[in-house]
């Protein structure tokens, strides 16, 4: 019996893919989601310890302050310095951790939105092997992606930085400089964004390395249809962090009340309890929000790359051979 697809095989409308990133959730429940738990958890259990380690001299700073009210306010220099370098070394360890995460979870899903979509389904067992032999070229594709942005935000920026530098007085010609360099450089991340968007999906689909799936999202999205690649993408983004941060309010309110209380309920003493739970319960938060939307972006961006190929490149003539191919398997069982 065949049963229905991701998507139809052939060019998509909007809301075919916004329908198909909904789908893959009512397909493959269990698949999508255990996937996407056991990645994510693994790396929330790091970054919720990161980010505890980081804290930790706030938290010292704030228990003094409680048991000595009277006591110097001032923080040595020294002190300063360390905190910030502290934070940044959070900050970075955040950000590769969920680089990493994000790009092993998203190449099995891919992989497994097409096959849902061509009648192929992909079983469990394939999907840990695809994140084991592509989760690694998934993390240079987004790590070099990485580098490019922060080059092409960097260099905009520190342009409009120098006239302050060389004038060393603040002024319409020296702070319009800066905020037309910020300007550039974010406009500048939006469209290499826009171009690299459908690299990972080529890279899991294709069985390309790391420069040929980069080179592929710069084909897929060449011209004209950069526009509406753009902003599909831009939209399922947008809906995903929408609810993403819906989601993760709701435990960072209830995480907020509850450290409050804490602190109320111990006249002020318990400060270090009080943030552990308000940090671990909005990691949490996060953490339920990210596993279970992960789907949905995946696959939507799964058939926004589809929906691109078989305009420009007619790949819905492969994708219903496989399709015809498939469901004869299954009549002849």
């Amino acid at each position: 019996m065949q049963s229905v697809p991701l998507f139809p095989l052939r060019p998509l409308g909007l809301g075919e893919i916004l329908g198909a990133a909904v789908r893959i959730y009512r397909l493959r429940t269990r698949a999508v989601l255990g996937v996407s738990a056991a990645v994510y958890g693994v790396a929330f259990v790091l970054i919720t310890l990161s980010t505890g380690a980081g804290m930790i001299p706030m938290i010292g700073d704030m228990q003094a302050a409680m048991q000595d009210p009277t006591g110097s306010s001032e923080v040595p220099f020294t002190g300063t310095v360390g905190d910030i370098v502290l934070t940044v070394v959070t900050s970075v360890i955040t950000g590769l951790v969920t680089m990493v995460a994000t790009a092993l979870v998203t190449v099995p899903l891919t992989r497994l939105a097409l096959g849902e979509a061509t009648g192929t389904p992909l079983p469990t067992s394939e999907m840990w092997a695809t994140m084991r032999r592509r989760g690694l070229p998934a993390l240079g594709v987004s790590l070099l992606i990485a580098l490019m942005s922060t080059i092409l935000f960097t260099v905009p920026f520190a342009l409009g930085l120098a006239p302050i530098l060389i004038v060393q007085e603040p002024g319409w010609l020296t702070i319009l400089p800066i905020l037309l360099g910020t300007v550039v450089g974010l406009l500048a991340m939006l469209w290499l964004w826009a171009r690299t968007v459908l690299a990972i999906p080529a890279l899991a689909l294709e069985e390309t390395g790391v420069l040929g799936a980069i080179r592929r999202g710069f084909a897929l999205t060449r011209g004209r249809r950069l526009w509406r690649v753009l902003g599909i993408a831009v939209l399922l983004y947008v809906l995903y962090m929408v609810v993403l941060y819906t989601v993760s309010g709701v435990f960072s309110m209830v995480a907020g009340i509850a450290y409050f209380a804490i602190l109320l309920v111990s006249a002020w003493e318990a400060v270090v309890l009080g943030v552990a739970l308000l940090t671990i319960l909005s990691m949490l938060g996060t953490y339920l929000a990210t596993f279970l939307l992960a789907p949905f972006l995946s696959a939507g961006y799964t058939a926004l790359y589809a929906d691109v190929r078989m305009r420009d490149e007619a790949w819905d003539v492969e994708l219903t051979r496989r399709a015809r191919d498939a469901w004869a398997a299954d009549e002849a069982r």
